[in-house]
């Protein structure tokens, strides 16, 4: 929260400290900036598995197409 406000950090502290709405506020800016950091860390995943299931379906479609009957 002060890293996104930090040219008011004292006026943030303040009202945290009096306002029980702001803190209310602030606390669902946290959960929500948490959400959002695990949500990236999910696309980058999916992503990746994506790529590989790309890169399986290229490896079998290119054993499947070269299979000779023994």
């Amino acid at each position: 929260m002060l890293a996104r406000f930090s040219e008011n950090e004292e006026t943030v502290r303040q009202l945290v400290a009096t306002d029980a709405r702001f803190d209310a506020l602030c606390d669902e800016y946290r959960e929500v900036i948490e959400r959002l950091e695990r949500l990236d860390g999910l696309e980058v995943g999916v992503k990746r598995l994506k790529e590989r299931r790309a890169e399986l379906e290229e490896d079998l479609l290119m054993r499947i197409e070269g299979y000779q009957p023994q």
